[in-house]
């Protein structure tokens, strides 16, 4: 789903077009389509933005919906539709499984009304959607975060993990992070750097001692980020046969294929092939995850056919279709 070019976007007469927003929400950054849903299936990405970090439970309200608002102007503003209202906007949040959030959002969506009405959905749904046939199946996110959702043809539904740096992601690019951290500290503390994995993170953050180590860390804006931004030193150390770095993402690898294991049996697939949409930041950029984490889902007994969901606007775009109405909840905007 390629954008539009200058030449393909119309800059007026958008009235006769069924135009939707989407916009995905995350731990680093927020990201925003204007798509015409053209007939007979076919889309055009007339406008597109990239803002901050979107994702409430680590940035706060405030910022997450700052974020989303600047995203969707910018989204309308690449594709010359200024302050027109678009027919439906559909909103992905990380956090939007928790029903006090999600009403949160559909008030501040109202209020600030980009479209005649609008859904807010959790950013794992997009991801099935995207991944899979007809939104049936498992879908894995492993960014700075972890957390799995699994949707069976009868409907049932089960979210797992998502439960945030405190109480969980494990195998996440935060869990990386902390690992890799976790060793470089270790070696400052026995003056020994003939580690490459710990070496590259304090070269990174340009230290010498743990005191230093650990104020760059806390003294962060955002610590959860400032960790998680670590994982691919560990990916780029695993591929130069770094122990420490095999380990860390076995490790990962084991624990992604625990939770998505929990999630097809939690909706009654894990007995029967089934088809397994990965996304997210870390299991996007770590080839090496992606074998490790397939492998292991072999080992368990787990007949899946991975597929990765490099752009989840493009599951927000296709739960705008009437045949997935079930999966969203939409809300008129006055």
């Amino acid at each position: 789903m390629p954008p539009a070019s200058d030449a393909d976007r119309p800059s007026s007469d958008f009235s006769s077009r069924n135009l939707v927003l989407v916009a995905d929400t995350g731990g680093t950054k927020t990201a925003a389509w204007l798509v015409d849903l053209a007939a007979g299936g076919s889309h055009c990405v007339l406008g597109e933005a990239r803002t901050s970090a979107g994702n409430p439970l680590s940035v706060g309200f405030e910022k997450a919906t700052q974020a989303i608002h600047d995203a969707l102007s910018q989204a309308k503003q690449s594709a010359l539709l200024g302050e027109q209202r678009v027919a439906q906007a559909i909103l992905s949040i990380a956090g939007a499984a928790n029903r006090d959030m999600t009403q949160r959002f559909i008030a501040w969506a109202q209020k600030v009304s980009f479209a005649h009405r609008v859904a807010i959905v959790s950013d794992v749904l997009p991801i099935l959607a995207a991944g899979t046939p007809d939104c049936c199946g498992v879908a894995l996110i492993a960014g700075t975060g972890s957390s799995a959702f699994g949707r069976a043809q009868g409907g049932a539904i089960k979210r797992c993990g998502g439960w945030g740096y405190l109480l969980g992601d494990e195998g996440s690019g935060y869990a990386l992070g902390r690992a890799a951290l976790q060793l470089a500290l270790r070696s400052l503390e026995a003056r020994d750097l003939s580690d490459n994995l710990a070496a590259a993170v304090i070269e990174k953050h340009s230290v010498k001692t743990v005191t230093e180590l650990t104020r760059a860390i806390y003294g962060s804006g955002d610590p959860r980020h400032a960790i998680a931004a670590l994982a691919p030193l560990v990916c780029a150390a695993a591929d130069d046969h770094n122990s420490h770095a095999i380990e860390f993402l076995n490790r990962a690898a084991t624990d992604l294929a625990e939770l998505a294991a929990r999630a097809a049996r939690a909706v009654d697939v894990a007995d029967s092939g089934f088809p397994l949409a990965i996304s997210g930041g870390l299991l996007i950029g770590c080839v090496a995850l992606q074998e490790l984490l397939r492998s292991e889902l072999i080992r368990r007994g787990l007949n899946c056919e991975i597929n990765v969901v490099r752009e989840p606007l493009v599951g927000c775009v296709r739960l705008a279709d009437p045949k997935f109405a079930s999966l969203v909840n939409w809300h008129d905007c006055i």
